[in-house]
């Protein structure tokens, strides 16, 4: 590796959060940093950019104390030149001013014509939802995640194009950490896109935190005359350890193209599960459409063996529905058939406890969190489900090797939920889901967090299944990895209007 480069420890108390040696950030590049959640990404960008809590931190950089690190007339520069846009927005939001007024606060009140920069993010320019959003006063609930993802890009946009009016101003260092967390595919290449335009125009330093592996995909195809400026980099653990090395976008691209499509269910076989269109809820209307969307209702079908791939837009629905097919939300109106079984709004809850959950279909959710109790262990998580797999010692190690290294399965064992970070809770997420065997598994965007190695492991459990007989019914916005592997006339969309 070339370019300068920065040893950086971080501790809280007694634990060692982060130890890399040798991580590259060269001014006037774009740095796109992989890895699972929960490894240090954020912490790292946190701490170069001079933003790390020294209150619960100890950071070192190349061996000196933070205060001197981030005192250095180049990273003063960064931080005034620069921007940071958080993987949570809620924490850069004020919600005692409206968006309006957020965008044109500070060093950002020169900028010209924000809302306009904003609108840039939004895949229908005529709609105008920024003029809808500027009197908004931000809340947990609204905007909506994707919203406010796009404002704080925003924001960071308008601040590089007043580096770039401002010719003899040093270049400023801008983090984006996970910026695209919230976006369906076209949402998230349309800031790509938007990025690279700026970065044409001025080549700023650009150090992008993600666990997207298929942004690669739309770089390459996109945007060609940039490669040389990319700097692609995975931070991944090696038997405790973080290490940092470069990721050839060769490696992505052939993985990808070597998936092959799950062959589709037999003509002859009967439906294991039948969700009908027409899904009422919150006030809106739902209806299923196959392959591109063709204004043709149909309803979805799911068969023995079936990978089925339900899409939508960010904020359509997908989770509010597989949520119903599952009984956890009510519906005003849904008509369902599972082997055999009808149910409705109607059919009393007690039903999909007593005779569904675990037994006929099971969900991996996309927070992990929401099906983990993070006091438990490891270990505790598994023993605790009704499945012959995961009765002794021996079959939850067996289990657990599925996704994880042999070198990190003892210590595991014994950690607490809450211990883990974002890519282990989510393998051991799916692996409960999986462990249940049942008939049907949904997965709400399994390959979030997760690294590129645990994304391979996740498909080869994902077709074991299949091949077992299981079906699954998946959501996700992995549009790259997940339509080189399902069958096109398995692919459903879901479309919303107002009922």
């Amino acid at each position: 590796m070339t370019g300068p480069q920065y040893d950086i420890t971080i501790r809280a108390g007694r634990r060692t959060l982060v130890e890399v040696q040798a991580f590259p950030l060269e001014e006037g590049r774009v740095t796109i940093l992989f890895g699972e959640s929960g490894i240090g990404k954020s912490l790292i960008g946190k701490s170069l950019f001079g933003i790390a809590d020294e209150e619960s931190l100890r950071v070192r950089i190349n061996g000196e104390s933070y205060d001197r690190f981030r005192s250095a007339p180049g990273v003063r520069a960064w931080r005034k030149n620069g921007f940071f846009v958080f993987q949570e927005p809620s924490s850069h939001l004020n919600p005692l001013m409206t968006l309006g007024e957020q965008i044109r606060e500070g060093d950002l009140a020169d900028a010209p014509h924000p809302a306009e920069i904003l609108q840039e993010l939004w895949n229908d320019p005529q709609a105008r939802p920024v003029e809808s959003l500027l009197p908004v006063y931000p809340t947990p609930y609204r905007p909506s995640g994707g919203e406010k993802q796009r404002i704080l890009a925003g924001m960071a946009f308008e601040k590089m194009d007043l580096v770039s009016l401002a010719k003899d101003v040093a270049g400023g260092l801008f983090v984006f950490d996970e910026p695209t967390g919230s976006l369906d595919r076209e949402a998230r290449d349309l800031f790509l896109d938007r990025l690279m335009d700026r970065f044409r125009r001025r080549p700023v330093t650009v150090l992008l935190i993600t666990h997207d592996y298929s942004m690669i995909s739309h770089l390459r195809r996109g945007h060609p005359d940039v490669q040389r400026a990319l700097r692609l980099l995975e931070l991944t653990r090696i038997n405790g350890k973080l290490r940092v090395d470069e990721f050839a976008p060769k490696r992505y691209l052939d993985w990808l193209s070597a998936r092959r499509p799950l062959p589709p269910p037999s003509a002859a076989a009967r439906p294991l599960l039948t969700v009908e269109s027409g899904i009422e809820v919150f006030g809106r209307r739902f209806h299923f459409e196959r392959g591109k969307a063709t204004g043709t209702q149909e309803d979805l079908q799911v068969y023995p063996g079936d990978l089925v791939y339900l899409k939508a837009g960010s904020g359509v629905g997908k989770t509010t529905v597989v949520k119903i097919i599952m009984g956890l939300q009510v519906p005003d109106h849904f008509r369902m058939m599972i082997e055999g079984v009808r149910l409705g709004e109607v059919s009393p809850k007690k039903f999909w406890r007593n005779v569904l959950w675990g037994k006929k279909l099971t969900m991996a959710f996309q927070h992990a969190d929401e099906a983990l109790n993070p006091h438990a262990t490891v270990d505790e998580s598994l023993s605790i489900l009704p499945s012959p797999a995961l009765r002794t010692p021996e079959g939850r190690m067996r289990v657990l090797r599925v996704l994880f290294d042999d070198s990190a399965i003892a210590s595991l064992r014994t950690k607490k939920v809450w211990q883990l970070s974002g890519g282990q809770k989510q393998r051991l997420n799916l692996l409960r889901a999986f462990s249940l065997s049942t008939p049907l598994v949904i997965l709400d965007e399994p390959l979030n967090a997760l690294d590129f190695g645990s994304i391979g492991r996740v498909l080869d459990l994902v077709e074991e299944h299949r091949r077992g007989g299981h079906a699954i019914l998946l959501i996700s916005h992995n549009e790259d990895i997940f339509d080189a592997v399902a069958a096109p006339e398995r692919v459903y969309r879901l479309v919303a209007s107002d009922s």
